[in-house]
């Protein structure tokens, strides 16, 4: 417990003992990413952070959730993509539009069974950097793919839901250990237009390669001209919960920053909710 006490950025995030800011814990697996966990058929979802030892592909070849371990994973051809399939009866398939191609980092649909209960969910996941990568000063800049899956109920308890996929951007303050995330820009896939144009999250922490909310920060919505939408915050809906979870993710050269960021996150309430996937492009 000491040792958790002593990383300052542990309790600025109110971290806990079990999740410490130790860039030891991802070197000895050599993998971080995230998981956006749902029972099947049950709505919502809990977010965990992923570490696992990848394959000579390299792909995952074992995945260490917070409550499970899927180990064998090894590719299989399912309708041209490298599906991944292990213990667990567990199944990654790609995330259409996120990553590339059978390397890492990469984004999949994970379906696996734990105690007798089946649960899916987006998994971003992919090489850790080592401590001595990561900067003590300065920022960066990263952007990509993201996709969102937006969920409201009508005053008659009408339900509907839109998949949209849009742009994010995530700038990284290493100095201030902060970081802020928006997404704009999207494109509707299907169900009904979205009520916002933009969403934002701002004061998210920076732990070791995990950049999370732990609780902490803001987010807001906005519509197409820059106003506010009251969709889900504390005076329209006392009861919603945000979670962010994402790590950054070691470039194609190494030694060297980070070269990418991907994760999970889940703003829900109980007339809306939000969850998302996104996995920017690696950059040297």
């Amino acid at each position: 417990m000491k040792k958790v006490q002593a990383i300052p950025m542990v309790e600025r995030l109110g971290l806990g003992e079990d999740i410490p800011c130790d860039i030891d814990l991802y070197e000895q697996r050599r993998m971080a990413g995230s998981f956006l966990q749902s029972p099947v058929g049950t709505p919502g979802g809990a977010l965990q952070y992923v570490t696992g030892k990848p394959s000579k592909a390299p792909l995952p070849r074992k995945l260490v959730l917070e409550e499970s371990k899927i180990k064998r994973l090894s590719p299989q051809e399912q309708d041209g993509e490298a599906v991944l399939k292990g213990s667990k009866k567990a199944t990654a398939e790609p995330i259409a539009g996120l990553g590339e191609k059978d390397v890492l980092p990469q984004a999949y649909q994970l379906s696996y069974r734990a105690v007798k209960v089946d649960y899916k969910g987006p998994l971003v996941v992919g090489l850790s950097p080592t401590a001595q990568e990561i900067p003590q000063s300065g920022q960066a800049a990263m952007s990509g793919p993201v996709k969102i899956s937006f969920t409201s109920t009508d005053a008659d308890g009408v339900t509907s839901t839109t998949e949209a996929t849009g742009t994010f951007r995530l700038l990284i303050g290493y100095g201030t250990g902060r970081a802020a995330f928006s997404a704009s820009d999207f494109t509707v896939d299907s169900g009904p237009d979205l009520p916002f144009a933009k969403l934002s999250w701002s004061r998210l922490g920076i732990c070791a390669p995990r950049i999370v909310s732990s609780g902490q920060g803001g987010t807001s919505f906005t519509s197409a001209d820059g106003g506010r939408v009251a969709l889900i915050d504390p005076g329209t809906d006392p009861a919603a919960t945000m979670a962010f979870e994402s790590s950054q993710f070691a470039a194609s050269e190494r030694p060297g920053p980070p070269g990418s960021v991907g994760g999970v996150f889940a703003i829900q309430g109980n007339a809306a909710s939000v969850m998302g996937v996104f996995l920017s492009k690696d950059s040297p």
